[in-house]
């Protein structure tokens, strides 16, 4: 009986470790799987795609999660990458899933849609799912593993991406259908059931991302947001962005979620395991290192003083497009000196500039350094204005990839033209 006793004493005790063990590994593990497709083989090519799972992925891992980021895959690739990530999912992980691409309904189910997938006609409904990742199956697979959260953000609710034929189409032309997420997921879908999304508000629409996910990549580094709160402002930005196109986008999201889930559990998330060693109080830094300078450079735009856009300078080395813009403007101040300009007396707009060489106004200036961002990242240009500008003859792409620091400094520039009435 001493025997036996202790025994069930060292197997309780074993027990209550694997629980304290398990329990500090669930609050560990926050794995994404990025997926974005531009380029197609055998369909239309979309714009925005690539960047938008590009920017999602640098938001994520910025946020703690451990992603795998796949661009322009074929279906062999994807099929793998799905299969290689769920099976590294181990119990009461977090999990999330991104799409952004083509994407089809079939018989009252998703399919997403590779870089490879072939033509198909009317008929070959069979054919075409077995050629695509049914996006129904994904959430209970990742259930089976044990995910305690899986959260799915689809942004493929276009336009059917097969051509009618007739009075016959290969699945449904208005976007994609409503789906049942396993227990314990989240289904975030870029439009309603029967809603096609906007890729952009016009053909002139600068933004790199799609009217969404620019919705949606704020909503994620909000500290302490619940998943429902940004889903609710999410849906209320989509609206009224695509509503200034006379255009009908309500994004949609179907919930099995048992708990609650931020992306960004800042200050208010849950309590760190106590065989976690608990990290001290820490002034927070930014997740962006531009955005200090960004801070400062919203101060200092319109300054003439060459010292203070010195010393930013020295200050914000880490963040190389804000450097540029302070020793782009040095340089014209410095050209400038026998003739200094007046300064104007409203600060809050930014100030006509000396005339630079070439004899470019405020408004060309601007326009040439937001359009030069592009230009260095192989962007062919389209417009007369920009072909007599820029030297097209090597472009490579319609749709360059912008880093973070980049992007923020093309919306910087598009503000100050306007501001300017440029």
């Amino acid at each position: 009986m001493v025997h036996w006793s202790r025994l069930v004493f060292l197997v309780s005790a074993l027990c209550a470790f694997q629980a304290l063990w398990v329990s500090g590994a669930q609050a560990e593990r926050r794995l994404a799987l990025i997926v974005g497709i531009d380029q197609y083989d055998n369909l239309d090519n979309l714009q925005k795609a690539g960047n938008d799972a590009r920017s999602v992925s640098t938001t994520l891992e910025q946020l703690g999660f451990v992603v795998t980021t796949l661009i322009d895959v074929d279906r062999r690739k994807l099929g793998r990458s799905i299969a290689s990530f769920s099976s590294s999912i181990q119990p009461g992980d977090e999990v999330v899933f991104f799409f952004a691409g083509h994407g089809v309904e079939l018989d009252g189910r998703n399919y997403l849609l590779p870089a490879d997938v072939p033509k198909a006609e009317p008929g070959e409904e069979e054919f075409l799912k077995l050629e695509s990742i049914a996006a129904n199956d994904l959430s209970p697979l990742f259930k089976s593993q044990g995910a305690r959260v899986s959260v799915l953000i689809i942004d493929a609710c276009r336009e059917n991406p097969f051509p009618k034929q007739g009075t016959r189409s290969l699945g449904g032309q208005g976007g994609l259908a409503r789906m049942d997420p396993a227990e314990g997921a989240f289904i975030l879908f870029s439009a309603a059931s029967g809603q096609l999304a906007l890729d952009r508000l016009s053909n002139a629409d600068p933004n790199p991302n799609s009217v969404f996910t620019r919705a949606l990549l704020p909503r994620l580094r909000q500290p302490g947001l619940q998943v429902h709160d940004l889903v609710r402002q999410v849906r209320q930005d989509v609206r009224k962005m695509a509503g200034s196109v006379n255009h009908n986008q309500f994004p949609a999201y179907y919930d099995q979620l048992a708990g609650a889930f931020s992306f960004n559990p800042g200050a208010a998330g849950a309590a760190v395991p106590a065989v976690v060693p608990v990290q001290p109080p820490a002034v927070v830094t930014p997740i962006n290192p531009c955005d200090a300078a960004r801070a400062d450079w919203q101060i200092l735009q319109t300054t003439n003083s060459t010292g203070a856009l010195e010393q930013f300078a020295q200050q914000h080395q880490s963040c190389p497009i804000y450097v540029a813009a302070a020793q782009d403007r040095l340089a014209s101040l410095r050209a400038a000196e026998p003739a200094p300009q007046p300064v104007q007396p409203t600060p809050q707009v930014i100030q006509p500039a000396p005339v630079i060489a070439g004899g470019a106004s405020l408004c060309e200036r601007l326009w040439y350094e937001r359009n030069l961002i592009y230009h260095n990242r192989g962007y062919c240009f389209q417009t007369s204005r920009a072909k007599a500008v820029f030297d097209t003859s090597q472009c490579s792409t319609r749709a360059p990839s912008l880093t973070a620091a980049e992007l923020s400094e093309v919306e910087r520039l598009k503000a100050a033209e306007k501001a300017n009435g440029c």
